[in-house]
């Protein structure tokens, strides 16, 4: 989804393992942000995360600068910051498409937008979904899972520990691209091809059309 306008973010961490890791999370979702150099090189209207308190003291006079401060490092943080440059506390939808089998593929959608998405062991399915809807804030929560090997299991083992969510089977038929590498985009329709083009992965369209597919709620 594009925005059309959004305001600047800027970044400021002191930890370095967690900068490490904010930059593989913006550069994936193809995020701009810039790294902090002083309060006077900030530009105007930016969302400025940082963990560090005293680069909050430096920039509290900049008015214009909504300051985001995480001293814990967390994933909360970050995305409380990423949805303040689009002008929004929360997503209104957050839909997370689960394409089960021997190796689980999930992918996160909000309004639109690919957040996430990797493969997960059955083991770590459950912990993984939970740290997703407890991390990135919405309105509405979403699970769709494919009715494929292993599909009811994972319901099950969702179904167990989270609650609140509504938790939907999706028909598999067709979800998954004939070809082990996507290599036929006629195969999908245009909104797949604009979302997930860089991805030449079957598993990742199959959880992409998962997630967009209305299912069943499980009760």
């Amino acid at each position: 989804m594009k925005y059309m306008y959004k305001r600047p973010l800027v970044i400021g961490i002191y930890e370095p393992r967690w900068f490490m890791r904010i930059k593989d999370i913006l550069n994936a979702r193809k995020i701009d942000y810039s790294v902090y150099e002083d309060k006077d090189t900030i530009p105007y209207y930016s969302v400025f995360y940082t963990d560090y308190y005293d680069f909050v003291k430096e920039t509290i006079s900049r008015n214009d600068v909504l300051i985001v401060y995480d001293p814990e490092d967390t994933r909360i943080g970050l995305e409380i910051s990423i949805l303040a440059t689009r002008f929004k506390e929360k997503y209104n939808t957050l839909t997370i498409g689960i394409d089960p089998g021997s190796k689980p593929y999930y992918l996160v959608i909000g309004d639109g937008e690919v957040i996430e998405h990797g493969y997960v062991s059955l083991e770590k399915i459950c912990e993984k979904i939970n740290y997703l809807l407890h991390n990135i804030p919405s309105r509405e929560k979403i699970i769709r899972v494919g009715s494929g090997l292993n599909g009811f299991d994972i319901i099950y083992i969702l179904k167990k520990t989270i609650n609140n969510v509504k938790i939907e089977v999706v028909d598999e038929h067709e979800t998954t691209p004939r070809s082990r590498v996507v290599n036929d985009i006629n195969y999908l329709d245009k909104r797949l091809v604009k979302i997930l083009k860089p991805y030449r992965n079957k598993d990742a369209y199959a959880a992409l059309r998962i997630a967009l597919r209305k299912g069943i709620e499980v009760e």
